[in-house]
């Protein structure tokens, strides 16, 4: 019997179960106790990770410290929250617990201004970079939100970099920085003098071809995920732009903020049209995340972001306006279903 050809080495265990009923010889013994270590190896090998609620960020609004329609997110290594607050059109700061600490914004296209924010990075602790897609721009800020530079495309660059709407933006441990470019659907890279170096994910990707670009995650090693939310998938690439793989489950419906948990490899995908918080491995296998309370005032509605800081998940929801906050426990070994 050609087992792969049948598709039971998908389910091993159930296959030697199956014969267990099945073969009246004295083999059968044989066979149910080679199940049971198949079925502990597939039960040991599954993840289940438990979000309950801790506490809320802001609200609906327009006063300070309050958002609207807030689009993009990020969290800095001291845990401090940067959240693009598009509809006001401004930059808000918050600590690790929620309390207010500064803002810069407004309608317009000067300094520490923006139309329609849309992304937020904040990796290294020291550079706040926003993708200001109406303005066609990048701006960097220090972490105090001060003015620090920014760039639009340059009119000398390549055809393949110039950039329109940016939607998506983080930055490397190496200082590169990577713009997800709603324009084009494409991902570029710039080294640390902001000079761009690469392009992926276009036309000429093939397996590696986004469709509507989405936000970004970087991993240690440097791989890139992009969010692809009009084909509801994750695509993986290396840190030089290469197709590695793609994410997919039938319950991701439109992915839209990425973020890597390091302590687990595992990364977050807020699913806008779900709505909910999806979880994979680094291998692309699901990994199961339940909510531990029903509480009203942490059901999501349209989750646009994640981020992650030490055991909390960080959860932008834009119909509501706010950041959810959760502790993460994962939970190794038999999982509910």
């Amino acid at each position: 019997m050609k087992l792969v050809e049948k598709g039971l080495l998908e389910r091993p265990s159930l296959f030697f179960v199956r014969r267990y009923f099945k073969e009246p010889s004295m083999k059968k013994i044989t066979f149910f106790l080679i199940g049971l270590v198949f079925i502990f190896a597939e039960e040991a090998a599954a993840q289940l990770l438990i979000l309950k609620p801790a506490y809320e960020i802001s609200r609906a609004g327009s006063k300070v410290g309050e958002l609207l329609n807030p689009q993009g997110m990020a969290v800095d290594p001291a845990g401090n929250v940067y959240v693009a607050d598009t509809g006001n059109n401004r930059l808000q700061k918050f600590s690790p617990d929620g309390k207010f600490l500064a803002q810069i914004g407004g309608l317009g296209s000067g300094r520490q201004q923006f139309d329609s924010p849309r992304s937020v990075c904040a990796s290294n602790g020291l550079s706040v970079w926003v993708a200001d897609y109406n303005n066609h721009r990048v701006q960097r800020f220090d972490r105090n939100l001060n003015f620090v530079f920014s760039f639009t495309a340059h009119e000398n660059w390549d055809e393949a970099f110039q950039f329109q709407l940016p939607v998506g933006i983080c930055e490397s441990g190496q200082g590169d920085l990577f713009v997800a470019d709603g324009g084009s659907n494409r991902v570029i890279k710039f080294d640390s003098f902001r000079k761009p170096v690469v392009v992926f994910g276009g036309l000429d990707a093939g397996q590696g071809q986004i469709q509507g670009i989405g936000k970004l995650a970087l991993s240690p090693e440097g791989k890139v995920f992009v969010s692809d939310r009009q084909s509801g998938k994750i695509v993986v690439f290396d840190y030089f732009g290469n197709f590695l793989s793609i994410f997919r489950d039938s319950l991701l419906h439109v992915p839209a903020g990425l973020a890597y948990w390091e302590e687990e490899k595992i990364l977050f995908v807020a699913d806008s049209d779900g709505p909910g918080i999806e979880a994979f491995a680094e291998g692309g296998s699901r990994v199961l995340v339940k909510f531990l309370q029903k509480d009203p005032a942490f059901q999501l509605k349209r989750p646009v972001d994640v981020a992650v800081f030490g055991n909390r998940l960080f959860v932008l929801d834009q119909a509501k306006s706010e950041v959810l906050v959760f502790f993460i426990r994962p939970v190794a070994g038999l999982s509910p279903q």
